[in-house]
């Protein structure tokens, strides 16, 4: 009884948590998939508060070729690699930082892959993104803004502010595969789908289910009233089968 009333709220607790997850993800899904259908907007005409996360954008401007970052620890299909983010100066408006995607990483890492740089005045289109959580830090992220080339871990606009004594935008850009310094693109909106959180859901709500069955076992008579029925079936089968065998 004891062990029920400790672990049987906390399963309750976890499978309702994972719905609240499954919810979080649809809303974020189809936040996505609504602006994602949705045309293109120039980011000047973006208002700068508001929730933007997702918005498909345009934005004409050069990129500082003097800088550029590749984000830590970013695995595509087993591979090691980066995620290559630029520095962009719009036309008008701050500067913003642009992820162009994924490059793969060397054998070691001492060795910087070689990232192609876009001069020039160019067109950007791609979608709004800020990261929704703390960034996990694995130790401290010594990066310069004198420095060319440089491996980083948090690339949060707020750090790049900080780091090269300038606003940037609220949000960073994450680029289309037709735009031009985009490398490999395409990134996951969750990392785990709804209908997987649906089913730890229902794995936690069963653990309770049983849980609750188990403990009303133990706690009553219906186990040996079950198993005092099963026995007289058997004794009334075998006096059956006996009566046949003497025919």
């Amino acid at each position: 009884m004891l062990f029920a009333v400790l672990f049987l709220p906390l399963t309750m607790r976890l499978g309702f948590w994972q719905l609240s997850r499954a919810d979080e993800k649809q809303a974020l899904l189809d936040i996505y998939q609504q602006r994602a259908a949705a045309p293109l907007l120039p980011l000047r005409q973006v208002p700068g508060d508001g929730d933007w996360q997702y918005l498909r954008v345009t934005l004409s401007g050069q990129y500082d070729n003097r800088v550029t970052l590749l984000l830590d620890n970013r695995v595509r299909r087993g591979r090691p690699g980066y995620e290559v983010v630029s520095v962009f100066r719009p036309v008008s408006g701050a500067a913003i930082l642009v992820n162009r995607g994924w490059i793969a990483g060397g054998l070691y890492r001492s060795i910087l892959p070689q990232v192609d740089l876009v001069e020039g005045q160019v067109t950007l289109s791609g979608y709004l993104y800020r990261s929704p959580g703390k960034q996990v830090m694995l130790g401290a992220d010594p990066w310069q803004a004198d420095k060319a080339l440089q491996i980083i871990q948090n690339a949060a606009p707020e750090v790049a502010s900080e780091r090269f004594g300038e606003t940037f935008n609220n949000y960073s850009l994450r680029l289309d595969a037709t735009a031009p310094g985009a490398l490999q693109t395409g990134w996951y909106v969750v990392g785990v789908k709804p209908e997987k959180h649906r089913g730890y859901a229902v794995q936690w709500f069963a653990m309770a289910i049983l849980l609750v069955v188990l403990t009303v076992l133990a706690n009553s008579n219906l186990a040996v009233l079950w198993h005092s029925r099963r026995s007289r079936s058997r004794a009334l089968s075998k006096v059956v089968e006996t009566s046949f065998d003497k025919k």
